[in-house]
C-alpha cells in the first residue's frame, strides 16, 4: 500500500513539473481602445537559504540585494498586462552574472557592449498575449562588485494611445558575505 502511494505521489510530482511550463502560459487578450495602466512583474530570487519577491511595487532605491559569489540562484521572471505585453527586457553584466536562463518561444540573448547583455522577449500586436514568464538560474562571480539587474517592460497602450512602461533597477552587491537584503 505504501508503495503505491509513494509510486501515485511520485508520478504526480513529475506530471506537475512536465506541464506546469504550459500551466504557466500566457493567455491570449485583445488590446483595448485606450490602456493606461502600465505592465506589471515580478522577479523572484532564491537561494543560499535566501527567498525573495521583487515586483513594481517594491521601493528599489531603499536597498541593495547582497549576493554571495561563486553562488547559483534560480529565477522567475515574469511581466503581465491585461491589455496585452509588448516587450519585457532584463539587462544584466555578463562578467559577474553567469546567467543560464530557459529561453524558449520569442526569448533570446542579445549583447549590447563587452558590460552588458541582455534578455528580451516581444510580443505580437497581431496575437497579443497577457504576458510571459522566464525562469532559470544565475551564477554570481567577482569579489567587491556593485552592479544592477534591470527591468524594463513596454505595453501597447492601447489601440489609441502610446505604450504605457513599467521598469526598475535591482542594486545588488557580491562579495563573501551571506545573502541578505540590506535597506539604506
Amino acid at each position: 500500500m505504501y508503495t503505491t502511494k509513494h509510486l501515485y505521489s511520485t508520478l504526480r510530482k513529475f506530471a506537475t513539473i512536465a506541464f506546469l511550463p504550459f500551466l504557466m502560459g500566457s493567455c491570449e487578450t485583445e488590446i483595448p481602445l485606450e490602456d493606461s495602466d502600465p505592465p506589471n512583474f515580478s522577479i523572484q530570487i532564491t537561494g543560499d537559504g535566501f527567498s525573495e519577491t521583487f515586483d513594481q511595487d517594491t521601493d528599489f532605491d531603499s536597498f541593495q540585494l547582497n549576493l554571495k559569489r561563486e553562488t547559483t540562484y534560480d529565477f522567475i521572471l515574469t511581466g503581465a498586462d491585461q491589455g496585452g505585453l509588448k516587450r519585457l527586457e532584463m539587462y544584466f553584466t555578463p562578467d559577474y552574472i553567469d546567467m543560464n536562463a530557459n529561453l524558449y518561444g520569442p526569448w533570446q540573448v542579445t549583447t549590447l557592449t563587452f558590460l552588458t547583455d541582455l534578455i528580451s522577449w516581444n510580443g505580437n500586436r497581431s496575437s497579443p498575449l497577457t504576458g510571459t514568464v522566464l525562469d532559470g538560474s544565475f551564477t554570481t562571480k567577482g569579489d567587491n562588485v556593485s552592479l544592477e539587474i534591470s527591468l524594463y517592460l513596454l505595453d501597447y497602450g492601447g489601440d489609441s494611445g502610446s505604450s504605457n512602461s513599467s521598469s526598475a533597477a535591482l542594486n545588488i552587491f557580491i562579495d563573501d558575505h551571506e545573502t541578505e537584503i540590506v535597506f539604506f
